[in-house]
């Protein structure tokens, strides 16, 4: 079928789909099929990556064609968290906050989330009494119920008998409440949430520069022995922009000198390289800075961020508006998004009910999905208590495409 597009999505419990779309399809198409396997409602958190031709790895884009961003078969990405809220009472839905788990795990057998090992050894007690529940002396033997699970690379003999004593003391700490903990836990590690790119700055010393939800770093060494040179918060930063290669940051004036501002200047091997982080930049600072996206045309003038000569526009909600979705107009919290944790030897399936999609670009599985989750607990459900916030699904055009608007790039 010529006019057909393969797909394949790696989920973040490794799971695999593979999706159908018209060569036509864009970005928004694919991510929004994938989303029907959790009914995430906080859904602006997550993206697509994918590796380029270039070998780079970039977000997919929602408004853009998937053709024009990976001409080439096989057509593979990856499910991952692209926003890391910087606290897990941000994020409402207990589906959310478990996705993050699935995700920080990852990072840490990655390597890029550096930790000590008693650190590591309480992360890891968390997950498990995620995946598990409450330690049962005749269900789990010290010995070989933690034979498969792993966080660490390299982990010390000890490390699973620690985890295991940790896990015991964790008693009757429900799923919900351990994936709350290990969120929080994991947030308080110097480099958690921080996408780092090499860069090389003026004296030809390679160097990491890290974008996050703050602002911008310059790291020296490598992972896990990274080194702070420099932060600069987002109020700080006037603008960014790129040449080619060359990728320059331009700071308010300091206290100490109003007179100018100054400005850093990193060389990248292509500029496609360029591109990649300075779009990051665009759409942290607009996700998490931003009350809300704006049409660059009401500021009367090119308010791209941060470049002179080219515009890219964020095309979804900025966290505020996803936090105030949360309530109704009465300030009652809505609903928590429910799903059920059935137990399992190996993975264990939790369904959702999702609304049909109606792009038509798309050919569609069933309305109910199963989003496969590796984990064994004691209950046949659990939900987590009290009411979080439900996100406002947004707006569709006849073609079942996401209606958006383009923020304002200028920065406050």
């Amino acid at each position: 079928m010529p006019d057909i597009m393969l797909c394949r999505v790696e989920l973040l419990d490794e799971a695999i789909i593979t999706v159908d779309l018209n060569k036509r399809a864009f970005g928004h198409h694919l991510l929004e099929h994938v989303l029907q396997h959790v009914n995430l409602r906080e859904k602006e958190y997550f993206g697509l990556q994918f590796e380029n031709e270039k070998g780079y790895k970039e977000w997919l884009e929602p408004l853009k064609p998937i053709k024009k961003q990976l001409k080439d078969a096989p057509h593979s990405f990856q499910f991952l968290v692209k926003f890391y809220a910087p606290h897990p009472t941000q994020l409402q839905d207990e589906v959310t906050r478990y996705l993050f788990c699935l995700q920080l795990r990852k990072d840490l057998l990655n390597g890029l989330l550096p930790c000590s090992v008693d650190t590591a050894a309480l992360l890891a007690s968390l997950a498990v009494q995620s995946e598990y529940g409450e330690f049962d002396p005749e269900e789990h033997d010290e010995a070989t119920y933690l034979h498969s699970f792993s966080m660490l690379h390299n982990e010390p003999p000890e490390f699973i008998t620690q985890v295991a004593g940790l896990h015991k003391a964790h008693g009757k700490l429900l799923p919900a409440d351990a994936d709350y903990r290990f969120v929080e836990e994991c947030n308080k590690l110097s480099f958690c949430g921080i996408h780092c790119y090499p860069v090389t700055d003026k004296t030809g010393i390679t160097i990491r520069l890290g974008v996050s939800h703050a602002g911008l770093g310059l790291f020296d060494g490598d992972l896990p022995h990274l080194v702070c040179r420099a932060s600069f918060p987002w109020s700080r930063i006037k603008e960014i922009f790129f040449n080619r290669k060359k990728l320059s940051i331009v700071l308010m004036p300091s206290v100490q000198d109003l007179s100018q501002a100054s400005t850093i200047t990193f060389r990248l091997d292509r500029e496609c390289a360029c591109k990649i982080i300075w779009k990051n930049c665009v759409e942290h600072h607009t996700f998490f800075r931003r009350s809300r996206p704006e049409l660059s045309a009401s500021s009367g003038r090119d308010s791209s961020f941060f470049n002179r000569s080219m515009s890219h526009r964020y095309s979804g909600r900025t966290q505020k508006q996803i936090i105030d979705s949360a309530y109704n107009a009465d300030g009652s919290r809505k609903p928590d998004v429910q799903f059920v944790r059935t137990s399992s030897l190996t993975r264990e399936h939790f369904r959702v009910m999702s609304p049909q999609y109606s792009g038509s670009l798309l050919n569609l599985p069933p309305k109910m999905a199963a989003f496969r989750e590796r984990r064994r607990t004691p209950s046949a459900s659990n939900i987590a208590n009290g009411s979080t916030p439900s996100s406002t699904s947004s707006p569709r055009s006849e073609d079942g495409a996401i209606a958006t608007s383009p923020p304002q790039a200028t920065l406050l």
